[in-house]
């Protein structure tokens, strides 16, 4: 049951935002827990809002965001709030960029790196999250100079859902 209305932290490819009307008439309106084997930007996930989930998705940096946004929402707005704090210009981009690849290389899944997901995702051309061969980010800059990177209160009502109802995450491919 929906308290109030969340929508995803971050633009992702295949994103079902525009599609919800026509997926939320398919819903049942009876089930024991919802799946997600696939979860992307979670759109449908934070629309129906289940009271027991099961999420999943194979990109290590998403569910780190999830993850996260779970266990410690309010470090990632603390730390999105630093990234945004500086104005953003081409080589603080590229700069920031070259930072969370260095996290995907180590495979250090933290604090950082969900707020890093978040900020790049805000900052970079289209809302893209595209790797090359090596699973690196590398998505160019947009130009965006300002503006906040998260809307507050979106990031900490998806932090309570997360934490508050059964949502079991996991990542496999």
């Amino acid at each position: 049951m929906m308290d109030i209305q969340i929508t995803p932290a971050v633009k992702w490819a295949g994103g079902k935002k525009q599609l919800l009307g026509a997926i939320m008439k398919k819903i049942p309106s009876y089930y024991n827990r919802y799946f997600e084997p696939f979860v992307g930007g979670a759109a449908v996930l934070l629309n129906l809002q289940p009271k027991k989930a099961y999420i999943n998705d194979s990109n290590e940096q998403l569910i780190n965001l999830y993850l996260q946004l779970k266990n410690a929402t309010e470090d990632v707005i603390n730390e999105i709030k630093k990234l945004d704090s500086i104005t953003c210009d081409k080589d603080v981009y590229y700069s920031r960029r070259e930072r969370y690849n260095d996290k995907i290389k180590n495979n250090t899944t933290d604090v950082e790196t969900a707020a890093l997901l978040i900020w790049l995702n805000k900052h970079c051309f289209n809302g893209l999250y595209r790797v090359n061969k090596k699973g690196l980010f590398n998505v160019p800059y947009n130009n965006k100079v300002t503006g906040s990177s998260m809307n507050e209160e979106n990031i900490r009502a998806i932090g309570r859902y997360l934490k508050n109802a059964n949502v079991q995450i996991t990542c496999t491919p």
